[in-house]
């Protein structure tokens, strides 16, 4: 681990959390696999995958598992879904890529070459369920695999899957007017979870901001209009 002067608030108030709980406890294997998230996106994907099945942000308190992710894990709650999304992928499609549990057979193919990054492998996450939908051809979400395994990025990734969707299928994008008021709400949560750990250092004032900064999430939420779930999987990326 880092020395103290180099961790990032969200290390350090990860560690603190750490700190109060008993090492054996699913929470607290999760927050170690947060930290480890550079290094190993796998282990967070398993673990938060089982936190979202089995609904444990609940027993700690937090309202949903947007909120969770967000205070606790310090992940965007669309990188989290990306998250579960892409481990249940390589759980069907690839499981040789999966860590080895002790006891396990070892898989019956051998991983053969590099897993691509979180981003890839979230992109061929949506293409098999376009596939699955009949949005795209076995062929065209074959060829986009293989590209990703062979190292190509995810942007490239994505291009091939929207070029692979019939033009009447694809959902259509947020125009520009509504785009801004998503970075704008976007920012707003960030300033909301930095005045968060302001408070909790006891500086006064800060719950009159975090009550301004959050009316002001609620204003810009109700500016914008309500999504379809193909719209919604296309902003989470």
């Amino acid at each position: 681990m880092s020395k103290a002067a180099d961790l990032s608030s969200a290390e350090v108030s990860i560690l603190g959390r750490m700190a109060g709980l008993d090492p054996s406890t699913p929470r607290y294997h999760v927050l170690e696999a947060a930290l480890a998230f550079k290094s190993s996106w796998i282990v967070l994907g398993e673990h938060v995958a089982e936190v979202l099945r089995t609904g444990l942000w609940r027993g700690w308190g937090y309202p949903s598992f947007e909120r969770y992710s967000s205070t606790e894990l310090h992940l965007a709650p669309a990188t989290a879904k990306k998250l579960v999304r892409s481990y249940q992928w390589l759980g069907a499609e690839a499981p040789e890529y999966l860590p080895q549990k002790p006891g396990s057979r070892p898989p019956r193919e051998q991983p053969p070459g590099a897993l691509p990054e979180l981003s890839s492998v979230s992109v061929l996450a949506d293409a098999r369920r376009h596939m699955d939908e009949g949005k795209v051809s076995e062929d065209a979400y074959l060829a986009i695999k293989e590209a990703a395994f062979d190292g190509e990025k995810a942007s490239a990734l994505k291009k091939a899957l929207t070029e692979a969707i019939p033009a009447h299928l694809r959902p259509r994008p947020l125009d520009d007017k509504v785009r801004q008021l998503r970075r704008a709400l976007t920012a707003t949560v960030k300033v909301i979870d930095s005045l968060r750990e302001w408070d909790s250092a006891g500086d006064a004032g800060g719950d009159d901001l975090l009550v301004l900064a959050e009316r002001l999430r609620d204003a810009i939420a109700l500016r914008l209009p309500r999504e379809t779930p193909a719209q919604r999987e296309a902003a989470a990326g």
